[in-house]
């Protein structure tokens, strides 16, 4: 059971409390109607009718009750969660994994194994909010009560829900853009949508962070939420993900997945009103090796490692690693760099994108290189850049 308590105001005086609790306490149609069979609404700690007049600096408490989940095989494997409280949690979900139970796979999902760490909650219910497929990892947000869950939907596919994608794509994509086709289910016994004007409409904004000669990375944002979106509008434009096996081809360095992977979350807490945001960079299997990207950069160091920041003095570059400008993209356009595990002064080598970060202050990503032969994990890089950017908060962004 989930309580509510929200304070009458000024402005409340003489209100019903129905719409109090209805409209400033966010309660559903349906929630009231079983809190005032159950005499679940109180003001001042004692149960009221519907129509009890307010006064200023009245308590108003909204017992709300859940309908129990569905029952479903508990399976001992741990879950990681990136946030919680009575009302929400964020995950993060592997990949290859379903995220609910079916007739067909009553077992083996990440509803199985929420049901073992939450087998002590009577009645839990997973309620996922932005369900992931299978084959896509990262973060995912569900409910943890009716009303939390009934809160989030209304701000699913609006400013104060976000959700980004990173995906690794074929061929050479660029800059930025808006796919806006509709998405139908296609012909026949198939879970294959396809783009089509009599389906749903489903608008997909996307960014390039690299552009390689064979394959990119690219940063989307979901603003309509129809199933296989991300994949359906992705392959309609010639760039399929990587390893998509329905609308694009298997890539047995991707078993049972594909390189999608959900980055970035934030939303607004459905009680709270707070601002909950969380992101995690992809795994491993999903980072930029030169195989997977399709060949090698060129790094040009801009200023020799080893000297003093031009701008912060007290600051000197590391001769090991150092700030750079930059790779040579296939475009001719230079970018900025951080480049690791150089040992002396060179003006020229190649190499290879281990990562991608951005700076809390800067608008753009920037690149991780390293000479070919040096592979640093997410912490070593991480520990290398923020101690090399010292004044600023760096995040992993792929």
């Amino acid at each position: 059971m989930r309580k509510l308590t929200a304070v009458a105001g000024e402005k409340d005086a003489g209100r019903k409390v129905k719409y109090f609790v209805r409209g400033d306490m966010g309660v559903s149609y349906g929630q009231f109607a079983s809190l005032k069979a159950r005499s679940g609404l109180l003001v001042n700690g004692a149960p009221v009718h519907a129509n009890h007049l307010l006064q200023p600096g009245d308590a108003v408490t909204a017992l709300l009750d859940d309908r129990p989940g569905k029952a479903v095989e508990a399976e001992d494997t741990s879950v990681n969660i990136v946030y919680e409280d009575e009302d929400l949690l964020i995950l993060d979900k592997p990949a290859p994994l379903p995220c609910q139970c079916s007739p067909k796979q009553p077992a083996g999902t990440l509803e199985n194994r929420l049901a073992f760490r939450y087998r002590d909650v009577p009645g839990f219910a997973f309620r996922p909010l932005n369900r992931l497929d299978k084959g896509t990892s990262g973060l995912m947000a569900a409910a943890k009560n009716a009303h939390a869950a009934q809160r989030l939907q209304r701000l699913l596919h609006t400013d104060a829900f976000a959700r980004e994608y990173l995906a690794v794509v074929e061929g050479h994509m660029e800059n930025e853009g808006v796919i806006d086709a509709p998405i139908a289910k296609a012909d026949g016994p198939t879970v294959r949508r396809v783009v089509d004007a009599s389906g749903k409409p489903a608008v997909t904004r996307y960014r390039a962070v690299l552009s390689g000669e064979r394959r990119s990375i690219v940063r989307l944002r979901l603003m309509t939420g129809r199933t296989h979106q991300i994949r359906v509008h992705l392959s309609h434009i010639g760039h399929p993900i990587v390893g998509d096996f329905l609308y694009g081809a298997e890539d047995p360095r991707l078993p049972g997945r594909f390189a999608l992977h959900s980055t970035y979350i934030r939303l607004i807490h459905p009680v709270t009103g707070e601002t909950i945001e969380r992101a995690s960079p992809p795994p491993p299997e999903l980072m930029p090796d030169g195989d997977l990207l399709g060949g090698s950069v060129t790094v040009t160091m801009d200023r020799p490692l080893g000297s003093r920041h031009p701008r912060h003095p007290e600051m000197v570059y590391p001769v090991n690693y150092g700030f750079v400008r930059g790779i040579l993209a296939p475009d001719g356009a230079w970018q900025d760099a951080y480049v690791l595990g150089v040992d002396r002064p060179l003006e020229t080598f190649t190499g290879r994108i281990v990562a991608i970060v951005r700076r809390a202050d800067d608008v753009e990503d920037k690149w991780v290189v390293c000479p070919e032969g040096y592979s640093p994990d997410a912490a070593a890089i991480m520990e290398q850049v923020r101690f090399q950017e010292q004044y600023f908060d760096s995040s992993l962004v792929l």
